[in-house]
């Protein structure tokens, strides 16, 4: 597997709270996308999900999360979409391809490469959906990077 740390600029994103069953994923990313069509927003990269619940617990009910895009400009929130700033922070990344069936595979090789390196993971992780349910009917297919944020001791 291979991995890298790379720092995340500050950025505004466009974000959709959930605490739903995680086949609900794609009717809130598919909200999010349609908002970003309908409003012909800028994007500044690709759409996330970042899981606050445990992400191998993900299949078992209600599951914490945020979908979120990266955008520019000032758009105007909605009831549902709420636009934020992130702050610069430093990731550990490792790509995952097709099915996120076995997703939990490449997490724990990048638990590990942390372990090794003596990086501590200091929040929520992130999923960066390059080629998934907004834009790839094919989950053999799918691409994504997962990015765990990370201090190094």
């Amino acid at each position: 597997m291979d991995y890298e740390v790379k720092v995340i600029p500050e950025q505004k994103l466009a974000v959709i709270n959930c605490k739903t069953p995680i086949e609900d994923l794609g009717v809130f990313l598919s909200i999010l996308m349609d908002w970003v069509d309908t409003e012909e927003i800028v994007t500044d990269g690709e759409p996330f999900i970042v899981y606050f619940s445990p992400r191998h617990e993900v299949g078992q009910g209600d599951v914490v999360y945020d979908v979120s895009i990266p955008i520019k400009g000032e758009p105007d929130e909605t009831d549902r979409i709420r636009v934020v700033d992130m702050i610069e922070n430093k990731v550990l990344a490792a790509t995952h391809y097709g099915s996120t069936d076995n997703i939990l595979d490449t997490y724990a090789q990048l638990v590990e490469v942390a372990q090794e390196n003596h990086y501590d993971i200091i929040g929520s992780p992130k999923e960066v959906l390059i080629k998934g349910l907004h834009n790839c009917d094919d989950e053999g297919e799918f691409i994504t990077e997962i990015q765990l944020p990370i201090i190094e001791m």
